[in-house]
């Protein structure tokens, strides 16, 4: 079910029916829907009517694009069908959901560069420009929250030393950088929905499978901070950088997931030794 979950949420806009899901899948479509929901817990229809939803969203909440527009891009093929969809999931209509999202980020309080509080050291918001990477990853499914998977290449992560060893073993040049892209908002997303790739960088070209899927990253313009500190204290640096760039008359987010980078991790057990950079993808406003 895993690659199926992928080229979904990958591109939820295209013309999904249950029969070409189920075709996809080799089964018919009563026992596919069965399936299907058994394993993720919505029925197709649900699922994709969610990721697209969760992308208008995010994308009303980034940009001032007309809700129009924004309807037939995510896959809606009327603005009356989404204007419903979207209330009955969050409880507004999205004129009403862009507007509530621009007040709440116009309350949030400044933080500063070293704030103990939080528990962590974030640095200012910069802009730059990151090269194009090629990748492998793997998919992660579960919750953000859920850090058991952390340090990267710790005993208990179930994904990086997998790649690691894949790459060693098939003597691949690579970059020992972990790198998250995480796809989903996890104040929206219901956690055992929430996906990430897991990835590191290669430096040539390299065998990829359905499972150790090859990922690449287009580069551009970034809005990066640093964040020092313990990973359950993450949230913090992506807070700040939507503060940020909420009030940014220069620059605006692009509908495209962020990145991780883990730069440092603490060689004694120290949470406060871990550097961790956040990038988000954004654009000059013209």
């Amino acid at each position: 079910m895993e690659p199926l979950l992928i080229g979904v949420q990958t591109t939820p806009e295209r013309d999904i029916s249950l029969e070409a899901l189920a075709n996809e899948y080799g089964l018919s479509p009563s026992h596919f829907q069965r399936v299907f929901t058994e394993a993720v817990g919505e029925s197709p229809r649900a699922h994709v009517e969610r990721l697209r939803l969760e992308r208008a969203a995010w994308r009303l909440f980034i940009s001032d694009e007309p809700i129009i527009d924004i309807a037939f891009d995510v896959g809606f093929r009327s603005p009356e069908t989404f204007s419903r969809a979207f209330k009955r999931k969050f409880g507004k209509t999205p004129s009403d959901y862009r507007k509530s999202m621009i007040r709440r980020t116009g309350e949030q309080p400044e933080i500063g560069p070293l704030d103990q509080q939080l528990g962590c050291r974030l640095s200012e918001v910069t802009f730059l420009t990151l090269k194009p990477m090629n990748c492998i990853g793997l998919r992660r499914f579960g919750p953000y929250s859920d850090y058991s998977n952390l340090p990267p290449f710790g005993p208990t992560n179930q994904h990086y030393p997998r790649i690691l060893e894949r790459l060693e073993t098939r003597n691949i040049a690579h970059r020992k950088l972990a790198i998250t892209i995480p796809y989903d908002n996890p104040l929206i997303t219901p956690d055992h929905l929430q996906q990430a790739d897991a990835c590191l960088q290669i430096l040539e070209e390299a065998p990829a499978d359905r499972e150790f899927r090859r990922v690449d990253l287009p580069g551009g313009l970034y809005a990066a901070i640093e964040h020092r500190g313990p990973y359950e204290t993450l949230i913090h640096g992506y807070t700040a950088v939507g503060m940020r760039m909420s009030n940014s008359t220069r620059y605006r987010l692009r509908p495209a997931p962020p990145l991780q980078f883990f730069r440092e991790t603490s060689p004694d057990g120290d949470p406060m030794k871990h550097l961790t950079e956040i990038y988000f993808p954004v654009e000059k406003v013209q």
